[in-house]
């Protein structure tokens, strides 16, 4: 098992908990990006961000005054929890009985594998090695840092610039805002998340413009250079900002440069090692899994996760079946508010109105939104007009990711509007907003 991450740690822990043996390899932190330099690290900063947005909603409502994120204290509880997951993610293989490495992982051919002057032969081989950042070029790139390590700054910054405006990007951009870091958002044209509701993603942006974050659209950094008390970035069009920090999360690329994979006869390109239906490379005991492989699916930790319990049940032989993703997959944009969507998306119903159908709902005066004053609360849910059905869901809301989850739920499992009748919720919670939605 190439590769230490949350992937790479589903698939050795799931076949060594079978009896089988098995080997896995890290070579920079247990647990991967994942959990040192992203959804970890991203969602203990949020959660304080987010916290702080909630008070600054009821000021004058039970609180008289808002009081400042404490940076330190924010970066304590970030380094306590990224090393809690940390050191579990290994006791989780080692638990179930796998042997663990410590090194950088390369071919030497198709059944063998260095790790540091150390020669091991497998049967099986998956390569679960992730991304990392692309590669930027411009003069004084070198000056602009990976998105992950904003992350681990152990002081405050001033303000910052943070290249591109995807998914990463703006959960990122809320966080920094909401803790009253001045945040500039370079983005090469005029789109924010794409494959999301504009209209949503309008909302949530006037909101961040509203917490000093300015949006430079339709540009790209020219230019980096160093200052006494920053840096200087210039940008395409000529404006120039001075910032702290400048942070790339404009987009990475599969991890595989120095894997040796010509030596095993595995194939790849720069969308990563090629895998057919089965997740196997050109070496059928070759598989790859997450963001290194070209498989046609987003480069997200639930996607990756997803591929390694399939090819752990593979590896023990509880099914040839070649892998099927869910047709209604949930997805979040872990920002303040969130943004979440599962299902057929609204761009896809408006290019065919004729079956389907789009319906706005204003959340924010039902009683579960006006409680917490959760002003922006919406969702765009897409009917087919035959059968009634919702095949799909759009949120923007604090609590996005909850009711996305259980209309995943609801939508993957074909729940019918009398099912969801049939069912007692505890009320008052997200989930009886499903009697009103499911109809």
């Amino acid at each position: 098992m190439i590769g230490g991450g949350i992937a790479g740690l589903t698939v050795a822990s799931n076949v060594a908990s079978a009896g089988k043996k098995v080997a896995i390899v890290e070579a920079r932190d247990w647990g991967g990006t994942s959990i040192n330099r992203g959804a970890t690290a991203k969602k203990a900063i949020l959660a304080l961000s987010e916290l702080h947005s909630q008070l600054e909603n009821f000021q004058g409502r039970g609180f008289s005054e808002l009081p400042d994120i404490q940076w330190e204290d924010m970066i304590t509880h970030r380094d306590w929890l990224v090393e809690d997951q940390r050191v579990r993610a290994k006791e989780r293989v080692l638990q179930a009985g796998a042997v663990t490495f410590e090194g950088h992982a390369r071919f030497e051919d198709h059944h063998h594998v260095w790790i540091g002057g150390k020669l091991v032969s497998a049967d099986q081989i998956v390569v679960a090695s992730g991304s990392k950042p692309r590669e930027l070029d411009f003069e004084g790139a070198h000056f602009v840092d990976d998105s992950g390590n904003l992350m681990r700054q152990q002081r405050k910054p001033q303000n910052i610039a943070i290249i591109g405006a995807g998914i990463i990007a703006l959960s990122l951009i809320s966080s920094y805002a909401q803790a009253g870091v001045k945040v500039h958002v370079i983005q090469h044209n005029d789109v924010v998340l794409r494959g999301f509701n504009e209209e949503l993603v309008g909302k949530l942006v006037a909101r961040l413009k509203g917490k000093d974050v300015t949006f430079h659209f339709d540009v790209e950094p020219q230019r980096v250079e160093k200052t006494e008390t920053g840096y200087r970035l210039v940008l395409t069009n000529g404006e120039i900002l001075d910032v702290t920090g400048i942070y790339d999360a404009a987009g990475r690329v599969p991890n595989i440069d120095s894997l040796g994979l010509e030596k095993a006869g595995v194939t790849y390109c720069p969308k990563g090692i090629q895998v057919n239906a089965y997740l196997q490379t050109s070496q059928a005991h070759i598989w790859a899994i997450g963001d290194c492989c070209d498989a046609p699916v987003p480069k997200l930790s639930s996607y990756a996760d997803y591929q390694a319990k399939y090819v752990a049940r593979a590896l023990l032989e509880e099914g040839s079946d070649e892998l099927l993703y869910p047709e209604a997959e949930a997805t979040t944009v872990f920002s303040i508010p969130k943004l979440g969507k599962v299902g057929l998306s609204t761009s896809q119903a408006y290019q065919n109105l004729q079956h389907y159908q789009v319906k706005s709902l204003d959340m924010s005066y039902w009683q579960n939104y006006r409680q917490t004053r959760d002003d922006l609360a919406q969702i765009k849910l897409v009917v087919e007009r035959s059968s009634q059905k919702v095949l799909g869901a759009e949120i923007l809301s604090n609590s996005a990711d909850i009711l996305i989850n259980y209309l995943a739920i609801l939508i993957n499992l074909d729940v019918t509007m009398q099912d969801v009748q049939n069912i007692i919720f505890a009320y008052p919670s997200l989930a009886t907003d499903l009697y009103g939605l499911w109809t």
